[in-house]
């Protein structure tokens, strides 16, 4: 090949390398590196896409009587188009800011950095975010402001409070992927005069939008409210979890309660509505999809016996110098079905969001379930726990008695009856029944002393009384049996005797929670089957009614116990309402009850009143248990049951 040819042929080959690594090139820069931008103008121009949210499915009682339904509220959102320029938006920002705190409104901020002076908040929750994204550092509160003002392009035109403001929505509209075809919801659920305000002053306000949205509603707000939980838009890392599910987001999904639980079934499906531009912007084709509700959900709670389980309880700690807070659980004893769930104080589920600082404040914990999640020592209504294991395991009979001489000694220790300590007298000689209906100390710290721990643990497990109830809504703690093997570990003590006789009336190191304590009575009603406890009676399809989901009724557990040993303990527990300390109270009540008392001496504190019930006598339907908080007795717990039996058996 001569030279000539060989450079023609070179210059070609070089020519076509040049265009092939030319187009490369710009198919990197087109789809790589500035892909995102040029998809969002090409969608800007050719497709306007609107999520239409769907609405939740309602919530109603056993009865069909509505918890939750929805109505239509307004959002504002912002919206992001090939204009929108850092400084345009960072000032629309603060203008809208602006409005929604003069009319008192929440907006969405999740920036772990307080108002100046900057200092960290909750970030033990995301450690990487006080670290240097380029250095890998840890930096201050004030050095990682001052980056996201510069990422963001908040200069010092605004104050320090206004750029903690911009710095806070500008991170979470980051975190929501803001963008032209994925618009930020800044405050949902805003009130018609802030709507107003928006829309007088539109020009104020350039990228900003009112949406109408369904957003949650209470017709008894402020009842049921531990149960039925929250809504709230989705957090970024619950739509990482989420996302493969058609979430977007800017959705609303249950946080706690049967509002998450229920979440699968009553979450609707979303619509959309869709227009094709061509790019001179004349509309060539549009498409709506109509968003489809979700089903619709029934609980097992009685509407009316929850509210008086609500405002007997309200009114008996009220009238309670010393009480703080307490709770009530109402179960049906034949199936585990919830009736009634109330833990005091309460809350308003409308005005969560306007609440939320001062409630989180209160000393008193109103958001805290006490039902599932507070954990109490039962007192003497762990004695009937004794009473079956000293009966099945033969250490007694129905009939053995027993003499109280006031004071049992152990080991150089002297355990006192509480009718010695404050009457200095005894309860003479009795038999298991009438020790139930005495409350006798002496008589369980012999027992316990004969049995030995490990026979109480036996049937304490038995009766499944510190496992979880199987109860649907999350935060459900468990309660603990006293043992030498938790003792050993928490305490790093050993087991003593004395520990064994505490133990067996309900003191010791013994945990339960109220909820605990009703699946524990009903346990006994029914004759030994431990029934999961359950709050979801049902789940219908919105449109045509049909029951698309409804739980079994679950068995968690047996208590092998025979006839004779149940007649003694229900014998017992009925002799407390008929000649015991509940008798001023059911003596006359037109129900046969069955119940028992419990006081549990907490630090210097009060005793916490617990009290555990079931009715009738003779086919036991309704089991109920109450814990008040520093009460001082349980028998002064006693008119909070007593009202929710006199609702269930409608007696005047």
């Amino acid at each position: 090949m001569n030279e000539k040819l060989y450079n023609k042929h070179f210059i070609i080959i070089t020519i076509f390398f040049a265009l092939f690594f030319l187009i490369f090139y710009r198919l990197i820069n087109l789809q790589i590196i500035n892909g995102k931008s040029y998809y969002e103008k090409a969608q800007n121009r050719l497709l306007n896409s609107q999520v239409v949210p769907a609405p939740r499915g309602e919530i109603t009682d056993r009865y069909g009587r509505a918890f939750v339904t929805n109505e239509t509220g307004f959002s504002v959102e912002i919206t992001k188009s090939s204009s929108t320029d850092d400084k345009t938006l960072n000032r629309t920002i603060l203008n809208v800011i602006n409005v929604l705190n003069d009319h008192s409104e929440k907006y969405t901020d999740n920036l772990p950095i307080t108002y100046p002076p900057y200092e960290y908040v909750n970030i033990e929750d995301n450690p990487d975010f006080a670290v240097d994204e380029k250095t890998k550092n840890a930096i201050s509160a004030a050095e990682k402001m001052q980056k996201l003002c510069e990422k963001y392009k908040i200069d010092d035109s605004f104050s320090e409070n206004e750029k903690r403001i911009l710095a806070g929505i500008r991170y979470e509209m980051e975190a929501r992927n803001f963008s032209s075809v994925t618009p930020f919801t800044l405050a949902a659920n805003v009130s018609l005069n802030t709507v107003t305000v928006l829309k007088e002053q539109k020009l104020s306000f350039p990228n900003v939008s009112i949406v109408t949205r369904p957003v949650r509603k209470y017709p008894n707000d402020g009842l049921a409210s531990h149960i039925l939980g929250r809504v709230g838009i989705i957090y970024k890392e619950e739509f990482e979890e989420l996302k493969d599910e058609n979430y977007s987001m800017n959705a609303i999904i249950g946080k706690d309660g049967m509002e998450k639980y229920l979440e699968r079934y009553i979450r609707g499906k979303d619509g959309k509505k869709v227009a094709r531009q061509a790019v001179n912007n004349s509309s060539v084709e549009s498409e709506n999809i109509s968003p489809i509700p979700g089903n619709n959900a029934a609980l097992t709670i009685d509407m009316d016996l929850q509210r008086v389980a609500q405002n007997s309880l309200a009114s008996v700690i009220s009238e309670m110098d010393s009480a703080s807070g307490g709770s009530v659980v109402a179960i049906d004893v034949n199936n585990g079905e919830v009736l009634a769930l109330a833990s005091y104080p309460t809350y308003s589920l409308e005005n969560f969001d306007r609440d939320y600082d001062s409630m989180s404040k209160n000393a008193k914990k109103p958001m805290f379930n006490r039902a599932i999640s507070g954990v109490y020592e039962p007192g003497s209504t762990f004695k009937m726990i004794t009473s079956v294991a000293a009966l099945e395991g033969g250490y007694i009979t129905p009939q053995t008695k027993i003499a109280d001489n006031g004071v049992f000694e152990l080991a150089n220790q002297k355990f006192n009856c509480w009718i010695w300590t404050s009457q200095h007298k005894t309860h003479g000689s009795i038999n298991v029944s009438e020790a139930l209906r005495d409350s006798c100390n002496y008589f369980y710290y012999t027992l316990g002393n004969k049995m030995g721990i490990d026979e109480i643990l036996k049937w304490g497990k038995n009766f499944g009384i510190a496992e979880p109830t199987g109860i649907e809504i999350s935060g459900e703690a468990r309660g603990n049996l006293a043992s030498p093997e938790y003792k050993e570990k928490v305490f790093k003590t050993p087991w003593y005797p004395g520990d064994t006789v505490q133990c067996a009336i309900g003191q010791s190191f013994n945990l339960f929670t109220p909820v605990e304590l009703a699946s524990y009575t009903a346990t006994i009603a029914n004759g030994g089957t431990r029934y999961r406890a359950h709050l979801l009676k049902n789940v219908k399809d919105y449109k045509t009614g049909e029951t698309v989901f409804a739980p079994e009724k679950e068995e968690l557990g047996k208590v092998e116990m025979s006839k004779s040993t149940y007649d003694a303990v229900t014998k017992g527990m009925r002799l407390v309402a008929s000649e015991g300390t509940a008798k001023s109270y059911f003596e006359d009540f037109g129900v046969e009850v069955c119940c028992k008392t419990g006081s549990a001496q907490v630090g210097k504190k009060d005793a916490n009143g617990v009290f555990v019930c079931y009715a009738p006598y003779k086919n036991p339907e309704i089991a109920v248990a109450v814990v008040v908080e520093a009460a001082g007795s349980g028998s002064s717990t006693i008119p909070i049951a007593k009202n929710i039996l006199k609702e269930y058996f409608n007696i005047e």
